[in-house]
């Protein structure tokens, strides 16, 4: 094929592309795909290789984890879409999402990949405020490329993952990167209401609907209108509400307590759970219509602790003057290794903390060992193992009784049997740590 005109058919192109065949090599390439990786001119780039360009590494990207758009498109010769975290031209990371087509020439055969690239951190910005999606390993990489597979479409979406691993901040990026991104996005904690306070919180009220009831009140699902709701840790929700919810997301409608007027409602559903919603199913914990409407798509956020790579990068966000403020420090290369060892139970949260407290006691100094905790300094891998095993025994002892209502005798006897460790407590009890701070909290005398 004619040098000018591919050169043209690339140019074409409004994003960066490039054309390359399958031993890496670009063979060509527009000015903003030159200008997005190098400062160079594009003609410079032709003979290079894809990774060292994008990826600034004599490696390929499989070899460092990623999925090799270029190895899939010409191993199936069909056209394929993965997320990559590129170097920018002043070698700041960005995510990309990578179209890779193949080109047949005359006799059918397939000589090049066409790859074209889409920003995705600079699309939607990926920093909100403090914070941040931040990541590099291929379990944060795949779950970045089903957020952004499924973000562009209006299907439910139920966001899985342990306490404080960025359910709501997976939501965030969701409804920013929708349809509805000039909606509000409102979140409902599903913890913190009682059955009674539910209804009037997720549909609102009449004037006069009860007594003392001075007005009328906009629920959370009527200002969700043309936006989206998010409902976290749903498995929470109770089941008498779970009926009443089942049937808006079936009709479109509700009506306000104490009303008599069908209201449209027409939000998109975003749901995040810490529990096993299926094995709740099973228990009669949780509808199984509900959990079968609301699983559309799921999307696993992984836990720290299977993430580990990810934490020094994590650990600068976190100590950055835009997170910090006046309290911005740095760490020692002896207090990022305990950081490493360390097993992260309250995974993103928990380690922004550890973080903050940190600079506070360094007073803005370097962060050194002494600066953290004991039990993350002291952490032994083989004394966590132990605990699980414990864990593990008293959990198959209590499956028993683990379809009736979780009672504040119960509770007591899991937190006496875990030392008062809370944590441990509410995933032997399979309620959420939220949950079992207000059942706690329900349970101290009136003063």
């Amino acid at each position: 094929m004619d040098k000018t005109l591919i050169q043209s058919l690339v140019d074409a192109h409004p994003e960066p592309f490039a054309l390359v065949d399958e031993n890496y090599y670009i063979v060509a390439c527009n000015k903003k795909y030159a200008q997005a990786y190098t400062h160079l001119e594009p003609s410079e780039i032709v003979g290079m290789k894809c990774h060292e360009v994008s990826h600034k590494s004599e490696k390929t990207c499989d070899i460092n984890g990623e999925e090799c758009p270029l190895a899939r498109v010409f191993r199936t010769q069909t056209a394929t879409q993965v997320i990559h975290r590129h170097l920018d031209r002043d070698h700041a990371p960005e995510y990309v999402a990578i179209h890779g087509s193949p080109v047949f020439d005359d006799s059918g055969a397939l000589r090049y990949m066409g790859e074209g690239m889409h920003p995705i951190s600079k699309e939607v910005d990926l920093v909100f405020d403090e914070q941040k999606m931040v990541g590099c390993c291929p379990s944060f990489t795949r779950v970045l490329d089903n957020l952004c597979m499924v973000a562009g479409t209006d299907a439910t979406v139920l966001i899985h993952g342990e306490t404080g691993t960025g359910k709501e901040l997976a939501a965030q990026f969701l409804h920013r990167k929708s349809s509805r991104c000039d909606g509000e996005l409102v979140a409902v904690d599903c913890t913190q209401f009682t059955e009674d306070m539910f209804v009037n919180e997720l549909f609102g009220h009449e004037y006069g609907a009860y007594t003392g009831c001075v007005g009328m009140k906009k629920g959370l699902v009527e200002l969700a209108h043309k936006g989206t709701l998010f409902l976290d840790e749903i498995g929470e929700m109770p089941l008498s509400i779970q009926a009443k919810f089942l049937r808006l997301l079936e009709t479109g409608t509700f009506r306000r307590l104490g009303g008599t007027k069908e209201i449209k409602a027409d939000f998109r559903l975003i749901a995040a759970s810490n529990r096993d919603l299926k094995g709740m199913v099973e228990r009669g914990q949780f509808r199984a219509d509900l959990y079968y409407r609301i699983n559309c798509m799921q999307v696993e956020l992984p836990p720290l602790r299977h993430r580990k790579e990810d934490i020094p990068e994590l650990v600068r966000h976190f100590l950055s003057r835009r997170v910090m403020g006046k309290h911005t420090s740095t760490i020692s290369q002896p207090a990022l290794d305990v950081l490493m060892r360390y097993n992260f139970p309250g995974n993103m949260r928990e380690l922004k903390n550890l973080l903050e407290r940190g600079a506070l006691l360094a007073r803005g100094g370097l962060i050194e060992p002494e600066h953290l905790p004991d039990e993350v300094r002291n952490y032994n891998p083989a004394r966590d193992q132990a605990t699980a095993v414990r864990e593990q025994e008293f959990e198959s002892q209590a499956c028993e009784t683990c379809a009736q209502p979780v009672t504040m005798e119960m509770i007591q006897h899991t937190l006496e049997h875990f030392r008062g460790n809370r944590r441990l407590t509410a995933k032997a009890l399979k309620i959420s740590e939220r949950t079992l701070y207000r059942r706690l909290k329900e349970s101290e005398p009136v003063s």
